[in-house]
């Protein structure tokens, strides 16, 4: 079975790499997609959790998180909301060059800096800076922020968000300044009351202040970020349409190849081969396409999360995850696509008798 699905394939090596291509770029869409919405929600989740916050607020649709552009002023007035126990102003600004990494401007008077654990060093001091233990820097080297701008080490850190702790902490002035947005911060970290729910805070918050998104579960991220939105529905349309294109040719595929072989179909059933091995021949060669397209198909995903990551607006805030449910997704893509394109090709094979399959020419 395998030496005739191998060799059927082969038979026509043209039309059968044509035919993976188009099932490849299927794969590599849906790849490639999700592994940037599932990066997205991770992203969201390690920063609306920053100093081990109950929920962030966003303003809201902006094209991704770190363009939120929020008055300092309004989180002391989030802080008199109902339910809320304490809240931290944050500002995001993203480092220049190659080696990219963001800068957290935080009050070092407010919850989330005094939860960072310093386990090298001391507190910064005029020019200084702390480094997440991710950063694998030492105290006492210089830290380039901007072209302009460099800071001394003072201290190590630790706060147990890996998105922290693969960045820097600077006062919230001094981050403010390197933004060129003066009291205007990123997000309002909020911790709420021990008795009360989070989901209900942030409604009350959301309400209180219009334009605003509360942020509590990383599935909510798509709500701040627009161009991941865009980049989701988008997508999920274009696969859905790559997923009729795909079976559309692996049919095509199929069916020509069914006629091409009716001779050899009637010799196999008049050898006695039952109708279930010749509809399993069928599947066996729409299955061995899907797999030659998924291999090329994975790859082409894994490059273009990278290649769009990289260079865009969110290269530094959102990185593709490539995570088993990707992959997994990946797969059942290309099942799929070979299953419907095989399901004709096959009801046509498995109705032709021996006597007429022999007699045709």
């Amino acid at each position: 079975m395998v030496t005739l699905v191998l060799r059927n394939l082969l038979r026509r090596p043209a039309r059968t790499m044509l035919t993976a291509a188009g099932v490849a770029l299927g794969v590599g869409l849906i790849v490639a997609l999700l592994s940037i919405s599932t990066g997205v929600q991770r992203t969201a989740d390690e920063l609306i959790h920053v100093g081990h916050a109950d929920f962030g607020l966003f303003q809201g649709d902006v094209s991704d998180f770190s363009r939120s552009l929020l008055p300092e002023s309004l989180a002391a007035k989030v802080a008199q909301t109902p339910g809320v126990r304490a809240v931290a102003r944050l500002k995001l600004f993203a480092s220049d060059g190659a080696n990219s990494f963001f800068v957290f401007g935080l009050d070092p008077r407010e919850f989330v800096w005094r939860r960072l654990v310093v386990v090298e060093g001391r507190t910064p001091g005029q020019n200084e800076a702390l480094v997440g233990d991710r950063m694998h820097l030492r105290v006492g080297e210089m830290l380039q922020v901007t072209r302009a701008r460099s800071f001394r080490v003072a201290g190590i850190y630790h706060s147990g968000d890996a998105f922290e702790d693969a960045g820097a902490v600077v006062p919230l002035h001094v981050a403010e300044r390197l933004a060129t947005r003066p009291a205007e911060i990123t997000t309002v970290a909020v911790a709420v009351q021990p008795s009360r729910s989070t989901k209900q805070v942030a409604q009350a918050v959301e309400r209180r202040f219009p334009g605003t998104v509360a942020v509590t579960e990383p599935s909510q991220a798509i709500r701040v970020d627009t161009s991941s939105r865009l980049i989701v529905d988008t997508g999920w349309i274009i696969s859905l349409l790559a997923l009729i294109v795909g079976g559309i040719g692996v049919t095509n595929t199929m069916a020509m190849s069914v006629v091409e072989r009716v001779r050899e179909i009637g010799i196999l059933r008049a050898v006695g081969w039952r109708t279930w091995r010749i509809g399993a021949l069928i599947v066996g060669e729409a299955l061995g396409i899907a797999l030659v397209a998924l291999g090329v198909g994975l790859g082409l995903g894994v490059l273009a999360a990278h290649l769009f990551s990289d260079h865009t607006s969110t290269s530094g805030l959102v990185r593709p995850d490539f995570t088993a449910g990707v992959f997994a997704w990946g797969l059942a893509f290309a099942l799929g696509v070979a299953l419907i394109g095989a399901a004709y090709p096959t009801w046509r094979a498995v109705r032709l008798t021996p006597i007429e399959a022999l007699r045709r020419e």
